[in-house]
C-alpha cells in the first residue's frame, strides 16, 4: 500500500495557471499513477472544462481553487480505467455518445449542445469524452465485480419490510449529493474554498447535476449526483437534519461530514408509504370545441395544429373560455369537477398528466377539435408497501453504493501516486 503526495502542488498550480506557459511547461508531468502519467496540459483542460461545466467565472483565483479537486478526480479515473483495463472492459464509441446524450437530456440541452458549447469556449471535446467514458467505464467495472458479492436474502427483505412499515408516515428524500472528501488534513481548506464557491454557484443557477459530475467524487457523480430515494434512517446524521430543513429543488450549505464536505439537494420528497392514485384524483376540467366545417374544410392535421398554436399559451380555464366564445364555439366552458377514473379513456389521457392551468394537445373527436384545460386538481394518496422485488432492488443498490465507495478507496490506498512538483 503505497500513496506517496509531494509538498510542492503549490508550486506546480503557479505553473499551470499561466496563460503563457510555454509548450514544455504544460507537458509536464502533475501526477503519477502507478505506471501512468497525468500532464499539467491535461490538468489545465480539465479545470477549463469544470469551469465551463459549472458557470464559475474564469479566473487565476477560480482555476486555483478547483485545481486541487479536478486533478483528484483526475487520479480517481486513471485508477477506475486501470482497473477496466485489468479486467478487459472496454466501451464502444456509440456507448459514449449515449453517454453525452443522456447527460444532454438531464441538463436540457439541445442534441450536440454539450460538445459544440465546449468548442465555442476553445476546449477539445475529446477531455468531455474521456470523463463520460470513465464514469460508464466505471459503472460497468462495478457491475461487473460488485454486482455477484451481492446476495439479498428473504429473511433480509422481511426485516426491511417490516422496518417500512414502521416507518410509515415519516418523511422521504429524493436527494443528490455532491461529496469533497478529505483525505488529509493539508486537503481541508481547499476542499472547504471550493465547496462555498460551489454553493456560490448553484445560488446564482449553475445546474446542480453538472456540479456534482465535475467536482463530486462519489459512485454518484456520473449521474449527476442523484441517490435515489432515502429514509431518514437511511442518511447519515450530518446531512440528515440540513435535508429535512430544505424544500423541493433547494440545496443545503456546505456541510462538514466526517469524511469531507457534501452539498446536498432535495430533489422531491414523500410521506413513506404513501403512492399516489391516479384514478381517484378530482379534476375541475374546462373545454373548448371547435366544429369542423362539413365542406371545404382544412385538413384535419391543419385544423389540430392551428388549435395548439391558439391554445398552447393559454394559461387559465377562463382565457380558454373566452378563446371559444370569440371563435363562436357551441360546446365550451366547465365540465364540472370529476373523478379521473371515471372519465371516457381519450379525456382520461389527455387529462391523467396533465398540470393545472395548462391545454391539452387537440383532440379530434365526433363533435369537432376539443381542447381541455384542468383548472384544478386535487390528487388522492393510498398507504401502500412495495413489493419485495422493490425491496431487494432498493437494498441491492444501497449495498452496490457501499461497495463501489469502499473499491474506489481500496484502489487510492494501493496505488502508487505521486503529485509533482
Amino acid at each position: 500500500m503505497l500513496a506517496r503526495f509531494t509538498a510542492c502542488a503549490c508550486l506546480m498550480l503557479g505553473l499551470m495557471l499561466s496563460q503563457s506557459a510555454s509548450a514544455q511547461e504544460v507537458d509536464r508531468i502533475a501526477a503519477v499513477v502507478n505506471d501512468e502519467i497525468i500532464t499539467l496540459q491535461e490538468l489545465n483542460g480539465r479545470v477549463m472544462m469544470a469551469l465551463a461545466f459549472s458557470a464559475i467565472p474564469d479566473s487565476p483565483d477560480a482555476r486555483r481553487r478547483v485545481a486541487p479537486q479536478v486533478l483528484r478526480k483526475l487520479i480517481d479515473e486513471r485508477l477506475q480505467m486501470q482497473e477496466a483495463a485489468r479486467l478487459k472492459i472496454v466501451l464502444s464509441a456509440a456507448e459514449i455518445e449515449q453517454g453525452i446524450g443522456m447527460i444532454e437530456q438531464q441538463n436540457r440541452m439541445p442534441k450536440g449542445a454539450l460538445l459544440g458549447g465546449l468548442s465555442r469556449a476553445g476546449i477539445d471535446g475529446q477531455m468531455a469524452r474521456d470523463q463520460i467514458r470513465a464514469d460508464l467505464t466505471w459503472l460497468r467495472v462495478s457491475g461487473r465485480v460488485l454486482q455477484p458479492q451481492v446476495k439479498i436474502g428473504e429473511e433480509e427483505i422481511n426485516d426491511r419490510l417490516e422496518t417500512i412499515k414502521e416507518r410509515q408516515g415519516r418523511p422521504e428524500y429524493l436527494a443528490a449529493e455532491i461529496v469533497l472528501p478529505v483525505d488529509n488534513p493539508s486537503q481541508e481548506e481547499d476542499a472547504r474554498k471550493l465547496g462555498e464557491r460551489l454553493i456560490e454557484q448553484l445560488k446564482t443557477g449553475a445546474p446542480f447535476p453538472a456540479l456534482a459530475r465535475q467536482f463530486s467524487r462519489a459512485p454518484t457523480a456520473g449521474n449527476g449526483g442523484t441517490m435515489g430515494w432515502l429514509s431518514e434512517i437511511a442518511i447519515d446524521e450530518d446531512l440528515a437534519g440540513p435535508l429535512s430543513q430544505l424544500t423541493k429543488g433547494q440545496t443545503t450549505g456546505l456541510i462538514r461530514t466526517s469524511s469531507g464536505f457534501a452539498i446536498m439537494l432535495l430533489m422531491d420528497s414523500r410521506i413513506a408509504g404513501q403512492v399516489a392514485n391516479p384514478d381517484n384524483a378530482q379534476v375541475t376540467l374546462s373545454q373548448m370545441v371547435l366544429p369542423v366545417p362539413p365542406r371545404d374544410a382544412p385538413p384535419k392535421r391543419e385544423l389540430l395544429a392551428r388549435a395548439a398554436q391558439m391554445t398552447g399559451p393559454l394559461r387559465s380555464c377562463d382565457a380558454l373560455e373566452a378563446l371559444g366564445h370569440s371563435l363562436g364555439s357551441p360546446n365550451m366552458g366547465s365540465l364540472g369537477t370529476k373523478r379521473v377514473g371515471e372519465l371516457d379513456a381519450n379525456l382520461r389521457r389527455a387529462v391523467a398528466n396533465l398540470p393545472v392551468n395548462r391545454a391539452s394537445e387537440p383532440m379530434d373527436t365526433a363533435a369537432g377539435i376539443q381542447v381541455v384545460m384542468v383548472c384544478a386538481r386535487q390528487e388522492s394518496t393510498q398507504i401502500a408497501l412495495p413489493s419485495r422485488e422493490q425491496v431487494r432492488r432498493t437494498i441491492e443498490d444501497e449495498r452496490l453504493d457501499m461497495l463501489a465507495r469502499r473499491y474506489i478507496r481500496n484502489l487510492r490506498r494501493s496505488a502508487f501516486i505521486d503529485i509533482r512538483s
